[in-house]
């Protein structure tokens, strides 16, 4: 049986960093480009040192080292990605076990290819470059691109024990008999590297039903969402019926005193109620009775909460639209800005602004409000914990849409952008 080298440190070392490296790349990191890099850079140059430096201790101080290996893996990612304490140890319980697969796996290649070379020499290098780069490359195609679309992790205690107890299995089984004898053989490469998938495997396919439980998650909220925009509307259709019931009574009863008595400021005084009951009446006519439902409960609303509401709008460019999706976009961005700017002190800086109106070709909404704190947007362009938003985006979509959010100046803008179906025009302004 021919005793084989076992796999170099530094190239242990190298595989770890990458581990830890795609993770830093899918997810949101506390610190700038700069920074990162920094600290990256300078944690490869010390694992790489200190792997070398215990590289021929003995067996019984070889595991300590192996957890304080992971220790500085945990450590890395918890430092430069923002995520909680419970988030990093999952992900650093996966990236190890993909490091440990990917170090296998090509220094198994090598022992089959050249099992007298050296690892430094220009073919083996060579190998660990398209190794390296087939490895990290094929899982961050197929998995971590979507983590990247979707950083909330969402990760549970159940969760990261499950990780933690597949990912301590799977090293334990793998290098179990190579812990027992000392030596390293390719019958026990072989093991190795096929217990080491399996916990890639195991954990992926975790990682996978995580994702699903978190998308079903999303789903519920935005379906939430939905029902409460969609009675929102039914409620406020009912209210607006109301009021202009009255108001019609109101204008009677007006005409009746005015039958009965006529001193000259008492008909000025009823003429300009009068006058006030039609301003009423033509608020928020827009030419679409759904977005006109709306606006008039928002603006009654802002007046209750003293919140300064101001809107163009053209409905008729939404008249392509049925009544559950207005209420989705428009409804919900409003409903988004009115809780943010509830939050102000100030009276005077709660300010929302609305617009709906043609461009270019394509239907403009446009939802603005005062912001003293800058929203931080996720790799996705999206708030954290946006459902609402994320309907919107939604809704967009279905139209073949697009929704944008920034910060500028102390506003915090939403923007629709539609395709133009509709020929009617015409502006309503409040």
């Amino acid at each position: 049986m021919t005793i084989l080298p076992d796999i170099p440190r530094l190239y242990t070392a190298l595989a770890e960093w990458l581990a830890c490296l795609m993770y830093i790349i899918a997810l949101r990191r506390r610190f700038g480009r700069t920074g990162t890099i920094l600290i990256a850079g300078g944690w490869l140059a010390g694992l790489s040192v200190f792997l070398q430096v215990t590289g021929n201790v003995p067996l019984a101080w070889w595991i300590p080292c192996m957890a304080a290996a992971v220790v500085g893996m945990y450590s890395l990612l918890y430092l430069c990605c923002s995520l909680s304490a419970r988030e990093a140890g999952y992900c650093c319980a996966r990236a190890f076990i993909l490091a440990e697969f990917a170090a296998s796996l090509e220094w198994q290649i090598h022992c089959l290819l050249w099992p007298q070379r050296g690892a430094w020499e220009p073919l083996p290098l060579l190998l660990l470059i398209v190794i390296y780069a087939g490895v990290y490359g094929f899982v961050y195609r197929f998995e971590f691109r979507r983590v990247r679309r979707r950083p909330e992790l969402g990760i549970t205690r159940r969760a990261l024990s499950s990780a933690v107890v597949m990912a301590l299995a799977a090293f334990a089984v793998s290098n179990f008999a190579f812990a027992q004898t000392g030596e390293a053989t390719m019958d026990l490469f072989y093991i190795r590297t096929l217990v080491d998938l399996a916990g890639v495997l195991v954990l992926s396919i975790q990682q996978e039903q995580l994702m699903e439980a978190s998308l079903h998650r999303e789903l519920e909220a935005m379906d939430n969402v939905l029902h409460r925009q969609y009675e929102q509307y039914q409620q406020s259709r009912e209210s607006i019926r109301l009021i202009n019931r009255h108001c019609h009574d109101l204008k009677l009863q007006i005409a009746a005193i005015r039958a009965e008595q006529d001193p000259g400021k008492q008909a000025a005084a009823l003429d300009e109620m009068e006058s006030g009951i039609r301003m009423c009446e033509a608020q928020n006519k827009t030419g679409n009775p759904v977005l006109d439902t709306l606006l008039t409960a928002k603006s009654l609303y802002c007046q209750q909460h003293d919140i300064n509401f101001t809107c163009v709008a053209d409905g008729h460019l939404l008249d392509f639209m049925p009544t559950g999706d207005i209420c989705t976009i428009v409804g919900t961005a409003l409903d988004n800005a009115t809780e943010s700017v509830q939050t102000l002190a100030d009276p005077e800086k709660r300010l929302i602004r609305t617009a709906i109106y043609a461009q270019h070709g394509f239907v403009m909404l446009r939802f603005e409000n005062y912001c003293e704190t800058e929203v931080k947007l996720d790799a996705d362009g999206m708030p954290p914990h946006g459902y609402g938003v994320r309907t919107v985006r939604a809704a967009a979509e279905k139209y073949g849409g697009t929704m944008t959010v920034h910060c500028e100046d102390n506003w915090f803008i939403l923007r629709v952008l539609l395709p133009h179906r509709s020929e009617k025009t015409g502006r309503a302004q409040q």
